[in-house]
């Protein structure tokens, strides 16, 4: 008799043992769930954001990122600043050059848009930033408009008052580090001052 007393008495613990691991395992089943889908990303900024996609452009950046229909309205709109481009080295050192220029003449914000992908997928909205830059983008034997980067783009007033495309399709075989020596560098900086002086004019 007391033989089962103690068997039963064993088995009863057992069976709140039992219990108390599923509920821990339960309890760190949805804990693990809930931490899974927790984003630790830190929100950074749009300049430390472009900082780290081109390593040539300080911290303190006036670079703002743009989609497809920011940068529509933006271009057909009152006035802008844009630059349009992807992660390659002549974008990394054009735009170095770009943001020093904006940052001594007090611009604290220049449009950033990556074509890149809309390029390549034709999206409808590229499409009519093509259509809208006309004369200005490089067109193929079929009448395809296509945009290279580096371009910028300085509107005032509903008008194109400025667009620099001049390393978006460079010929022969220069890379971005030597074809911006001492001399390019000041040379471009001395037109971009120019352009961004004429846009900041009322």
């Amino acid at each position: 008799m007391s033989e089962i007393k103690i068997k039963n008495k064993k088995f009863f613990k057992n069976k709140i043992q039992m219990v108390i691991y599923i509920i821990l395992f339960v309890f760190l089943l949805c804990m693990f769930v809930i931490l899974g889908k927790m984003d630790y990303h830190e929100e950074i900024s749009d300049a430390e954001q472009f900082a780290l996609d081109f390593n040539q452009v300080s911290k303190d950046n006036v670079f703002k990122y743009v989609n497809t229909q920011d940068a529509y309205l933006e271009l057909t709109g009152q006035n802008t600043i844009m630059l349009l481009g992807h992660q390659t080295e002549w974008v990394n050192y054009y735009a170095k050059i770009l943001n020093d220029v904006a940052k001594e003449l007090g611009i604290t914000q220049i449009n950033y848009y990556d074509f890149l992908s809309d390029r390549s997928e034709a999206n409808g909205t590229y499409e009519a930033i093509v259509n809208f830059l006309g004369n200005y983008v490089t067109y193929d034997d079929l009448g395809h408009g296509k945009i290279y980067a580096p371009l910028l783009v300085i509107v005032k007033n509903k008008r194109i008052i400025y667009v620099d495309d001049e390393t978006s399709l460079i010929k022969g075989n220069k890379t971005p580090n030597k074809y911006w020596d001492e001399y390019q560098i000041n040379r471009k900086k001395q037109e971009l001052e120019s352009a961004l002086t004429k846009y900041l004019e009322s």
